[in-house]
This record gives C-alpha cells, structure tokens and sequence, in this order.
C-alpha cells in the first residue's frame, strides 16, 4: 500500500482543557439542538455520540420513538 497524500490540519479539534466538561447539553432551547465535538469528547466518536444524544433529544420532544427503542 502507497502514501498518496499526507494533510496536517493544525487545530482541527477543541481544546480539552482541565476541567473540559466531557458532555454538554444538546438542547439549548425549546426545539433547538445542536451536536459537534464541542458537546462532547473532542473527537470525531464525540461528535458522532452528540448528534446520535442530539437525534434521541429531538425524538423524545416529539415524542416519537428513538431508533435505541
């Protein structure tokens, strides 16, 4: 297997700094959510944990059964 490209990306993730909260909240009002790495690990499995947190939020507000049900 061959090396076609190598792409650095200097802060491509938040900052984790000491005492980084490893969850926030996805709701930040009534009917709005938002997901990222921000709201989460700061990481690509905590931005995908986020929206799947954020999905079920919006679900549950609806009161439509989450995919987990």
């Amino acid at each position: 297997m061959e090396l076609l490209a190598e792409y650095r990306i200097t802060k491509a993730l938040p900052r984790m700094t000491p005492v980084h909260p490893l969850t926030r909240s996805v709701r930040t009002e009534r009917g709005v959510y938002v997901c990222g790495d921000h709201r989460d690990t700061s990481s690509i499995q905590g931005a995908l944990v986020s929206g799947r947190r954020a999905a079920a939020a919006t679900a549950e507000e609806l009161g439509v059964s989450s995919a987990r049900d």
